[in-house]
């Protein structure tokens, strides 16, 4: 753990620009504790060390510890720097899934369906949505814990591929090449149920023949960093 700790230290003073000494001076330790720490010559990490790398990066300390895997603390991480009132509707949803799994013993068999109140056009509008419950226990044989979320289909927009009333399970791993995705952009807030391929540029094509291809520069930071990769589609449920 120590050495993951201070691989990623070294990581962030290079991205940063800064010498071990200019790095030392912002943790408030002296160059030759620097060097004890990222040489792994210390049997623990201190609180006040930690402390000083949050104020000065923004990172909790297990964020320096390659546990991104752990999906409670990968949550937490998420969470750091949002404003009050964000963190009030956050905290509504966690009360409300609570509540929900407390009443509902077979709660791990159902998932939450995101419901776009927007007009579902060439775009889904999440300007605002609602949610519903759906019980996916009947796909849980043949899909697993792949299946993270729903998506419900508002209009017919996406015929024949998909119709009113149909849910999407979407699982939220990396999108494939040949997958329908969604992707999100994150200037409009519009999602695009697309089909995916890693082509250069990466192109978005519709499903159904409705609306336009979409091009993803993958060689354009700026560009890439526009659009969200939400999840892909892992089938409907009619």
């Amino acid at each position: 753990m120590v050495k993951r700790f201070a691989l990623n230290i070294e990581r962030e003073r290079f991205n940063r620009g800064l010498s071990q000494a200019q790095m030392a001076k912002k943790l408030d330790m002296s160059l030759a504790s620097y060097k004890r720490l990222i040489t792994c010559s210390v049997d623990r990490i201190d609180l006040y060390t930690a402390y000083r790398l949050y104020h000065l990066t923004g990172k909790l300390a297990y964020e320096f510890l390659d546990v991104s895997h752990n999906s409670v603390l990968n949550v937490k991480s998420k969470i750091v720097g949002l404003s009050p009132s964000q963190l009030s509707f956050i905290d509504g949803l966690i009360e409300f899934e609570k509540n929900f799994a407390a009443s509902h013993p077979d709660h791990e068999d159902y998932i939450t369906v995101y419901v776009p109140t927007g007009n579902m056009e060439d775009g889904m509008i999440y300007d605002s949505a609602n949610v519903e419950k759906l019980n996916v226990a009947p796909y849980r044989e043949k899909y697993g814990n792949l299946i993270h979320c729903g998506i419900k289909i508002t209009s017919n927009h996406l015929h024949p591929a998909y119709n009113k009333g149909d849910v999407l399970l979407i699982c939220r791993q990396a999108i494939r090449d040949g997958d329908t995705g969604v992707f999100i952009n994150k200037s409009t807030g519009c999602a695009y149920v697309r089909k995916f391929h890693q082509t250069s540029p990466c192109r978005l094509e519709p499903i159904s023949g409705y609306g336009e291809t979409i091009y993803v520069d993958d060689t354009n930071h700026a560009d890439m960093n526009r659009w969200i990769k939400f999840g892909y589609v892992i089938t409907k449920v009619r």
